[in-house]
């Protein structure tokens, strides 16, 4: 857990990873039942809400609700069953930023490795307090309102029996809770995985950048040691070519299906909370559950903006150094860098579907039109 260790402590605790076997058999058997009761959680809710929100399918108001929470769970088990059943392919990616040329051979490329792990780290956090304290408010609303004639539970879900008396109503409040509690942890660590990948290739790239430009002025100064040579800036920067690829294959569908939905999640959470009342629990509930998913659609957006943005100025860095001072040899490696590093690494699904600013701004459009049509469709 060397590499992003707060998204993998969440998914270790979530059953969803583990770096090593137990040698315990009682260990193992234990993680295993503990792995599947997560998953079976996770995914009959899914199925609950899927239910629910068919039923109410001629009523707007709850369909919209049922739109809500159904297109957030849909989505969250599509990059669930992603992450277990490629789990191979993620432990690839993270022994690409394991190889010798990532790791920092100094104090400055300690604190750049050191800066974009912070990076990552705090990312993750933040995400996973904002969207625990929505977590926290659906779960406070039902126990505000006990006293009353109807029993409030903290999602709108099918429920096949009655919760009329204490013992079914409890059970299924604490079911709710610790789906509620699992969805919230798995999502932000699946999500900001990808981004810090992207973080740590900005990283990388970085490096690539600055050993370029020590080794262009140990050549240019005729010094027989470098701190690594061109060519090795070369087989690096194909490395993170190859690393943003691989991320992008394991990831890019999952993402797609995410921003898909979020265009229905995002309008349907404004219209939920023009129709609440102003302040009340409901109410920050909801506006902490909103600005959770423009910050995870943001992240995305933000920082694979950023990959590229970086990714291109290696060529900058090449042409404001004293090339040409160096070999000819030297020099067609640096001009096949420029050429890989003119496109700009970017996280995209054969650059049709790119991780970008433009497509943040594009998602908002069509979210705010999306929901005018639902409040046209309401009124």
């Amino acid at each position: 857990m060397d590499i992003l260790p707060v998204n993998f402590k969440v998914l270790w605790f979530c059953g969803a990873w583990q770096e090593r076997k137990d040698d315990n058999i009682f260990v193992g058997c234990l993680h295993f039942c503990y792995k599947y009761a997560i998953f079976f959680l996770i995914y009959e809710f899914t199925i609950f809400e899927v239910i629910e929100l068919i039923r109410s399918r001629n009523q707007i108001d709850e369909l919209t609700e049922g739109l809500f929470l159904a297109s957030t769970y849909v989505t969250l088990c599509l990059k669930y069953a992603n992450f277990l059943l490629r789990k191979k392919d993620v432990s690839q990616l993270l022994d690409c930023l394991r190889v010798k040329m990532c790791q920092p051979r100094n104090s400055t490329e300690k604190m750049i490795i050191e800066t974009h792990s912070r990076k990552a780290k705090w990312s993750a956090l933040t995400f996973l307090i904002m969207s625990q304290a929505t977590t926290v408010g659906f779960v406070v609303v039902p126990i505000l309102s006990l006293g009353k004639d109807k029993w409030i539970l903290p999602t709108k879900s099918y429920v096949p029996y009655s919760v009329s008396e204490m013992f079914p109503y409890v059970a299924t409040y604490l079911q709710q809770t610790a789906a509620l509690f699992y969805a919230v942890m798995l999502n932000v660590s699946f999500d900001s995985l990808v981004y810090g990948f992207t973080i740590h290739a900005c990283g990388q790239v970085e490096l690539i950048c600055r050993r370029l430009r020590e080794n262009i002025r140990a050549s240019a100064n005729f010094q027989k040691k470098a701190t690594a040579s061109i060519e090795e800036c070369v087989r690096h920067h194909i490395l993170m070519h190859t690393f943003v690829k691989k991320t992008a294959a394991l990831f890019i569908w999952t993402v797609m299906v995410l921003f898909f939905f979020s265009l229905i999640i995002l309008c349907t959470s404004i219209f939920l909370i023009s129709k609440t009342k102003l302040f009340s629990m409901e109410f920050l509930s909801l506006v902490l559950y909103f600005s959770s998913m423009m910050l995870q659609i943001f992240f995305y957006c933000w920082f694979g903006n950023e990959l590229e943005l970086k990714s291109k100025n290696i060529a900058n860095s090449i042409y404001f150094s004293n090339w040409t001072l160096t070999t000819s040899h030297e020099r067609r490696s640096l001009i096949l860098i420029m050429i890989n590093s003119q496109k700009g690494l970017t996280f995209s699904n054969n650059r049709m579907f790119a991780l970008s600013l433009d497509t943040f701004t594009w998602i908002c459009k069509t979210s705010y039109s999306a929901f005018n049509l639902l409040q046209q469709a309401s009124n």
